[in-house]
């Protein structure tokens, strides 16, 4: 699942494409993905009208025009790709979205996890109303995590993941900022101390700018609308190295899995 570097890296590359550029039209070809698609609210909202911006909640983005915004999720496998018609140029194209200047957005998702939402300019949707802090918002520091994990017994892996908590962090982030900040992911979040939590923060963001600036991982799905890959996944420490030798102390990366989800930690510098 593309996870916050990779939507970042996404948002970055389309801004230049479509910033200030009117949406000339708007194609569906199929009424739902993930949720139901609201294409007259999108069709009335985007056509004939200025993109403003692009910007990003988590792993959500945001294309305002001035009636609202286009509310976008890649889910699992979801990708933009620029193509220069109004067709489909591939399988599992769900909707086209064609600007000034022949620039046609295409969003192609396999898995049909993605959304495609309206919001009206209150700004309030279910999808993106109770999100939690944004790693690189003033609102995430020690003390808030310390106070919204003081009575949780969820491992502190979990509570890092829930999107109501903290959003934009996947399995790889979380698995890689936990390893260079030595808490084991498996320790209940209420038990972190405040330099603990001051400690991950402050890796979760040097890992996730590195990220961005490498253009996202290479794994599974992820590509920017060139269709180019991002390089970070050679950086990983100890996502997907099982048995492999930790960076830090040599011993072998340990893989659990829990409800079918896999976590990669160093039994020696993640101590219990």
């Amino acid at each position: 699942m593309p996870e916050l570097p990779e939507v970042e890296t996404l948002r970055r590359s389309l801004l230049p494409l479509v910033k200030n550029k009117v949406c000339q039209a708007v194609k569906f070809f199929r009424k739902d993905i993930r949720f139901p698609i609201p294409q007259e609210s999108l069709v009335k909202g985007l056509t004939n009208n200025e993109v403003q911006d692009i910007s990003r909640q988590g792993k959500y983005l945001l294309f305002h025009v001035p009636e609202g915004f286009m509310l976008l999720h890649l889910g699992m496998s979801g990708r933009v790709t620029l193509q220069s018609t109004l067709e489909p140029q591939e399988k599992h194209t769900h909707a086209v979205f064609w600007f000034s200047e022949k620039t046609y957005l295409h969003f192609v998702d396999p898995r049909r996890f993605g959304s495609i939402s309206w919001v009206p300019l209150s700004g309030k949707h279910p999808l993106i109303d109770n999100l939690g802090c944004d790693p690189f918002s003033e609102k995430m520091n020690a003390k808030t995590m310390k106070f919204l994990a003081r009575k949780s017994r969820a491992p502190i892996k979990s509570f890092i993941m829930n999107s109501q908590k903290v959003t934009g962090v996947g399995n790889i982030y979380a698995c890689e900022s936990l390893f260079h900040a030595g808490i084991r992911p498996q320790k209940q979040s209420g038990k972190i101390t405040l330099a603990q939590w001051e400690k991950w923060i402050k890796c979760l963001r040097d890992i996730l700018t590195k990220s961005i600036t490498r253009g996202g991982t290479t794994l599974r799905d992820f590509f920017d609308p060139s269709g180019s890959q991002g390089y970070f996944s050679v950086s990983l420490s100890v996502y997907g190295k099982e048995n492999e030798p930790c960076p830090k102390c040599s011993c072998p990366i340990t893989r659990h899995v829990h409800s079918g989800r896999s976590t990669f930690f160093c039994k020696v510098c993640q101590p219990a």
